[in-house]
Order: structure tokens, then C-alpha cells, then sequence
């Protein structure tokens, strides 16, 4: 079968098509993601810290496994330096400036109203001794 040779505006039209079946497809994958990372937001937080704050010691070389434990895939996760620790220290500064903002206003408000109140009572004590 000879197929006649596609006008531009037919290649275009075919292009403009696969794109479009192209982008639903991410779409759907992006939507299933979403979906699971929000159903299971708790659990992935969680498992996230815990492997953060309590990293796997590594074996030694030396050492063997008991006869019982089942054999894993080998795992490449390396200990966490100090740059993780800052990294993720930086990822949450801005969750922490929202839960510190309200108390530092408020002891900051507090502060200013005492100052204020111990000028205006102690001007009236130094006025009344004066009499």
C-alpha cells in the first residue's frame, strides 16, 4: 500500500495529536502520583524523618548476617553528612518561621507595652515626689 506523503499542515495536526496524548499520559501519571503521595502523606513523612534522624548503620565487611535473615537487595544509602542535615534544616526553616512568628510578635508586643507602661508610671512617681 502506497500512502500518499502528508501535507505540513497534516504533519502538524498528527504532531499537534501525539502531543496531546502525550501530555494526558503524563497528566494521569502526575494525578496518580499526587493522589498516593496524598493518601499516604502521614506514613511517607514519618518513614521520611525516622530515615533522616535514624539512619542504618552500614556493615562491616567482616561481619555476617544469621543464618535465619533473608538476604535483601543491596542497599546504596549512605550515611547522612552535615549537608543533608542543613539541607533539610533549610526546607523547613519556612514551616518554623510560621509556628516562632506569632510567639515573637506577641512577647515583642508585651515587652513594648511594659516599657511604655513603666515610662508613663514611673514620670508620674518622679512628678508626685517632687510635691
Amino acid at each position: 500500500m502506497n500512502h500518499p506523503q502528508q501535507t505540513p499542515l497534516e504533519k502538524l495536526q498528527a504532531d499537534k495529536l501525539r502531543i496531546q496524548q502525550a501530555c494526558l499520559e503524563q497528566e494521569n501519571k502526575i494525578n496518580k502520583t499526587f493522589t498516593y503521595i496524598q493518601e499516604n502523606a502521614g506514613s511517607l513523612l514519618l518513614s521520611g524523618l525516622s530515615s533522616l534522624l535514624f539512619p542504618a548503620k552500614p556493615q562491616k565487611k567482616g561481619e555476617t548476617e544469621p543464618a535465619t535473615a533473608v538476604k535483601a537487595a543491596p542497599t546504596t544509602a549512605s550515611p547522612l553528612g552535615l549537608s543533608d542535615y542543613l539541607s533539610v534544616g533549610k526546607a523547613l526553616m519556612p514551616l518554623a518561621w510560621e509556628v516562632i512568628q506569632p510567639l515573637v510578635v506577641s512577647w515583642g508586643i508585651r515587652t513594648i507595652r511594659k516599657k511604655i507602661t513603666n515610662l508613663f508610671s514611673s514620670s508620674k512617681k518622679s512628678s508626685e515626689k517632687k510635691k
